[in-house]
């Protein structure tokens, strides 16, 4: 407790421990780490359809509940705590994807507060409200540590890092999803002998990328790159903000 506080402590904001963002499929030795606005939707209906997975209920491959009642228990979510306490890592090859700090966050504002009328309780109590300017939601992300933000705007090595590690053995970009992709691809099928193939395009907003840093005006841009300060030096240590 005391290290994991430390931990906290030494990066500002609480971590993500309690999310279950962990996609294992134990029999198959794969997990998948969710970034949501990171490509999440697209990996996550090419792992359903690839491994023909199905859910016992009415939840959709991008619903929490589909992966919580899988038909035979073929996949599990987990917290990276428990994912690696109980061992999983350990027998699992990980991987996940990430996206520029920005560039993530600009597609989040566009999808959640200017496409959608309705904002989730996590956003409300941030103070978003529908049609904000981008300037203001990023004033109110930047205000709201982890652990009581929407997911979508979580820091995304509060999301893939335990103790201060990565849980992922591969962490792909967005930005380079279409040489990342076939490396994960081919890893899958010489573990599980399962063909990915291409990956389809369900929900990815590809249009923003990390260059609309430079058209923000430079208060809204150090914002950004002050509240995900840990995910560019993680992620993005070549690329200027």
């Amino acid at each position: 407790m005391i290290r994991r506080l430390a931990y906290r402590l030494l990066h500002g904001r609480a971590q993500s421990y309690h999310q279950a963002h962990v996609i294992c499929l134990p029999g198959h030795g794969i997990a998948y780490i969710r970034v949501p606005k990171a490509a999440n939707s697209s990996i996550k209906s090419a792992l359903a359809q690839r491994f023909g997975i199905r859910a016992r209920g009415a939840d959709t491959v991008a619903q929490d509940g589909f992966w919580d009642d899988t038909e035979d228990g073929v996949a599990m979510r987990l917290t990276p705590e428990r994912f690696v306490t109980e061992g999983h890592a350990a027998r699992c090859w990980t991987f996940s994807f990430v996206r520029h700090p920005v560039a993530r966050l600009y597609s989040c504002w566009n999808n959640k507060v200017i496409e959608n009328d309705a904002l989730s309780p996590r956003f409300v109590a941030m103070g978003v409200r529908p049609g904000m300017p981008f300037a203001e939601f990023v004033q109110a992300v930047a205000e709201t540590p982890d652990d009581r933000a929407d997911i979508h705007v979580h820091s995304q090595s509060g999301i893939l890092e335990y103790q201060g590690r990565l849980v992922p053995d591969f962490v792909g970009r967005v930005e380079n999803i279409a040489a990342d992709w076939p490396c994960v691809a081919e890893r899958i099928e010489a573990r599980s002998g399962v063909a990915m193939g291409r990956l389809g395009a369900r929900n990815m907003r590809m249009g923003t990328r990390a260059t609309v840093a430079l058209t923000l005006p430079e208060k809204v841009r150090t914002l950004i790159i002050d509240r995900y300060r840990r995910d560019v030096d993680l992620f993005y240590p070549d690329q200027l903000p």
